[in-house]
């Protein structure tokens, strides 16, 4: 079964939040975007509190929480509660939803309503539909941000963690050691009749005798009886605590450790307790695990061991739904089923599509897989709200670093990130899904971009006069300038025999350039005006910088940079500063 939709109202910030839900979910965005508010809103929906007002976006509306069920096992359901709700289901789906309609409302007036697909109408509060839930879906484990890790681990209450994992361990415990079991009942009754029974000690029933002769001279005729409950084992067990060492033999309290251990060893306890649901008591349901920020105070190797750990629970009969602010709580194959949230206009929370989603939009070809699959790599994306694709090394190399020392500040803190694709033919399929997914991405290209993709994507036209001028300069000075033609009209690598041109087409390109640039001009201005497109109008950034395309002149460029706090020293300064102000 999987909670495959969330539909949140008036929650907090979530005024009107539609979102799609996979086994595993991560919720991206920056501070104050509303990613909490998503977790606590799908707590609520499936364990029900009486809503404060500060949990209102609107006083004067409800909040209502919707969540769609697929996979729908209704056989996990007692016989009468499926007989209460096996209408409601249609194509293994149930659609409910919570609801307080004011911040007055009592705990009893909190209803939980089920959509009546054949009525197309939300039915109030279905005999056992609150307990039937509870059973699809038990209480989901959910652990705050801010939640000190000390309260959640180191000592037994009815829901933390530590308590979950002896409530399940005492079950083990009276399933597997019968003899052991009646020892203790029998040592637990002994007890009994010393505290209450006929063996009970002589102070206790001395003490019972003169508090009963006191209150009889204020009260003639009442007696009073001294009644001490006798524990049984699962109140011995309340009284658990936890605590760590770190050499043998010297246990120290477990506050005593650094913030990183303590939260290591939460993380590890949840996973150990998600373990043992799914053994011992899962039977087919659900469990929703909600994690505000599970990476605090993590060092980066504990977060990938993290990342592994929430994924195999994700692969077993949990959902794991996670907040996050680390691009390494996301593996390779995460980012483009990842949620970004932001704020709108409103003050609203929001959510953009799913990169996955905008994906599928675009047919299956191999430049088109590969900008997916550059999308798919490109983890950091998901923590920025300005993207630059490009399509070099070069630029992603030096890129960062000539911002930096230009505006004063990194392209992270402008919350801005690189992506790189895998060719010139990714360019365009990449900013198309970054764009359906509410970016307004820019890219940088090399300027046979102009000529090799650019018409076959529709930006350029090739009857404009500009780029035949520039296509009939090839055809006039290939022979002379030593470098073949590929069938398109345009500079190849060789003739096609395998006789190479004495000239790679790149250097052909910037031959082109240096005698075109009014044509060239022509042909860029509008792309990078109009498609947020900007084309090195020399050919490549290397020409612009003065390098050759390999590391060492790469590093050498950005060592004199770092030294003169400046691109002085770049074959054409103004153009680097021209597009840093572009960007």
């Amino acid at each position: 079964m999987l909670l495959e939709e969330v539909v949140i109202k008036n929650f907090c910030s979530c005024s009107d939040l539609s979102l799609p839900l996979n086994r595993f979910n991560p919720i991206i965005g920056c501070n104050n975007s509303g990613k909490s508010n998503v977790l606590r809103a799908i707590n609520w929906l499936l364990r029900k509190s009486v809503l404060p007002l500060s949990s209102f976006f609107d006083v004067t509306h409800p909040v209502i929480v919707e969540g769609q069920i697929s996979g729908v096992n209704i056989q996990l359901l007692p016989q009468n509660q499926q007989n209460q709700i096996s209408q409601y289901i249609v194509s293994d789906k149930l659609r409910f939803r919570r609801r307080q309609d004011s911040p007055s409302s009592t705990a009893a007036q909190i209803k939980i309503d089920i959509f009546d697909q054949g009525g197309d109408q939300w039915v109030t509060n279905p005999t056992g539909l609150d307990n039937a839930i509870g059973v699809l879906f038990p209480d989901p484990l959910y652990i705050e941000a801010m939640e000190d890790a000390a309260e959640d681990v180191s000592r037994f209450t009815a829901k933390n963690t530590i308590g979950e994992l002896l409530k399940y361990t005492i079950g083990q415990i009276r399933s597997n050691n019968a003899v052991a079991m009646q020892n203790i009942d029998t040592a637990l009754r002994q007890l009994s009749d010393h505290l209450n029974g006929p063996a009970r000690i002589q102070e206790l029933s001395t003490l019972e005798s003169d508090a009963s002769q006191a209150v009889g001279e204020f009260f003639p005729g009442l007696l009073l009886h001294l009644n001490i409950q006798s524990p049984q084992l699962d109140d011995l067990v309340k009284g658990a605590t936890v605590s760590l060492s770190d050499r043998p033999g010297s246990p120290r309290p477990f506050t005593s450790f650094g913030h990183g251990a303590q939260r290591a060893v939460q993380m590890a306890l949840i996973k150990l307790l998600a373990a043992n649901i799914n053994q011992n008591g899962g039977n087919g349901a659900t469990i929703i695990l909600l994690i505000d920020e599970p990476e605090l105070y993590l060092h980066p190797q504990a977060i990938e061991l993290l990342r592994e750990a929430l994924k195999t629970l994700s692969d077993q009969d949990f959902q794991v739904i996670f907040s996050t602010h680390s691009p390494l709580l996301l593996g390779r194959s995460d980012a483009l089923n990842s949620t970004l949230m932001y704020k709108g206009t409103n003050g609203a929370t929001a959510a953009r599509t799913k990169l996955a989603n905008a994906a599928q939009a675009i047919a299956n070809n191999p430049h088109q897989a590969s900008a997916i699959f550059a999308l798919q790599n490109s983890t950091y994306l998901l923590f920025a709200e300005k993207v630059l694709v490009v399509e070099g090394k070069t630029e992603k190399m030096i890129l960062p670093e000539v911002y930096e020392v230009l505006k004063g500040k990194s392209l992270a803190y402008d919350k801005a990130c690189i992506v790189e694709a895998h060719g010139s033919k990714s360019i365009f399929p990449m900013l198309t899904v970054l764009q359906s997914v509410g970016y307004a991405p820019k890219a940088v290209v090399d300027l046979d971009f102009v000529f090799r993709v650019a018409p076959g994507v529709g930006i350029i036209d090739i009857t404009n006069a500009d780029y035949i001028a520039c296509l009939n300069w090839f055809a006039a000075n290939h022979t002379a300038q030593g470098f073949f033609l590929g069938p398109d009209g345009f500079p190849a690598k060789n003739d096609g025999a395998g006789l190479a041109s004495r000239i790679p087409p790149e250097e052909a390109f910037e031959l082109m350039a240096s005698q075109m640039q009014r044509e060239v001009a022509g042909l860029v201005l509008p792309l990078q005006q109009n498609n947020n497109i900007w084309v090195w109008s020399k050919g490549a950034i290397e020409a612009h910088l003065g390098i050759a395309k390999d590391d060492q002149d790469r590093i050498a460029f950005l060592s004199t940079m770092k030294q003169s706090g400046n691109v002085s020293h770049a074959a054409q300064p103004q153009d680097i500063q021209n597009f840093i102000a572009w960007l």
